[in-house]
């Protein structure tokens, strides 16, 4: 049965203005019980805290956290990762799925800091010192009769929050090898121009290595090819748009990047197993289909 209080989350805002740049909310979730999944990767940043029961794992890079009520873990683009319970301890999840890119022409502020400290560290879990979950039962709690702006108010100091639960270990933590820095600046440049094509040479050249090179070190740190890696953020994106806008079809099409509304609508179904407009009347469930390392 459907969570009401998800289903008018993720009926509502789309892009927000928050910390000198736009936050592009893609997918909230919650689950009383999660299930275990599958390794996996995504083409956005997703953003988990546990709640009041359950205990297991979150594996990332090859490392295993430890999960118990209060961790709040963040799953970065392209990294595998995999949530697993205990035995008999299935955990309840609150989850939001995203991407925030800065904007240079909006005044920096602290909220910046921390936001930029959040999506270029490595940091990915920490204990929530209570802020977190009271900022998502506040968010349960209005979401189902709220107004547009007390949803953002709320989602706004969610996000900032999650940003300082981790930012205190990104600052002191290593931030990974050079090749590493340099995917991860490369999907941030993807995630910031999916507006329009983009091309090998140029990508490389935003990050200062050869096309040839880049393609290496992508698939190592994604498990696919620069050019995959776009086409599947494009529609992960045009995903959201169909669900929280009222944007024509056209429209969402130009603003992912597809050349015409007949390739879009051919990609969705591919990738989702429906079509955009069958998708957004509700008459059908995307798929989300997890194969162990790909990205979903």
């Amino acid at each position: 049965m459907p969570v009401y209080w998800i289903d008018r989350l993720n009926g509502s805002l789309g892009r927000l203005p928050i910390g000198g740049g736009r936050l592009e909310l893609i997918h909230w979730a919650y689950s009383d019980a999660l299930p275990d999944n599958q390794p996996h990767r995504h083409t956005y940043f997703e953003a988990c805290l546990v709640g009041g029961r359950g205990a297991g794992t979150f594996t990332s890079h090859g490392v295993q956290h430890p999960l118990r009520p209060g961790s709040f873990f963040l799953a970065r683009p392209g990294v595998v990762h995999q949530i697993r319970n205990a035995p008999g301890s299935a955990m309840e999840l609150y989850w939001v799925c995203f991407g925030w890119s800065p904007e240079e022409s909006v005044p920096k502020g602290e909220g910046d800091r921390l936001l930029r400290a959040l999506v270029e560290s490595d940091a990915e879990v920490t204990i929530d010192d209570g802020r977190l979950i009271a900022l998502w039962t506040a968010l349960r709690a209005v979401a189902p009769a709220a107004v547009p702006d007390q949803i953002r108010s709320l989602v706004g100091a969610l996000v900032i929050a999650m940003a300082q639960a981790l930012v205190p270990e990104s600052e002191a933590a290593d931030q990974g090898s050079v090749e590493h820095q340099v995917a991860r600046q490369a999907v941030r440049y993807i995630q910031d121009n999916l507006n329009r094509p983009l091309s090998l040479d140029e990508i490389a050249a935003h990050v200062h290595v050869s096309p040839r090179h880049l393609t290496r070190l992508f698939a190592a740190f994604t498990g696919t090819s620069p050019a995959r890696y776009v086409a599947l953020a494009r529609l992960d994106r045009a995903n959201a748009l169909l669900v929280r806008t009222a944007a024509p079809i056209k429209e969402i099409a130009e603003a992912t990047g597809f050349a015409d509304v007949h390739h879009f609508t051919r990609s969705f179904g591919r990738r989702f197993g429906v079509s955009p407009a069958a998708h957004r009347r509700g008459e059908a469930h995307v798929r989300n289909e997890q194969t162990p390392g790909g990205l979903c």
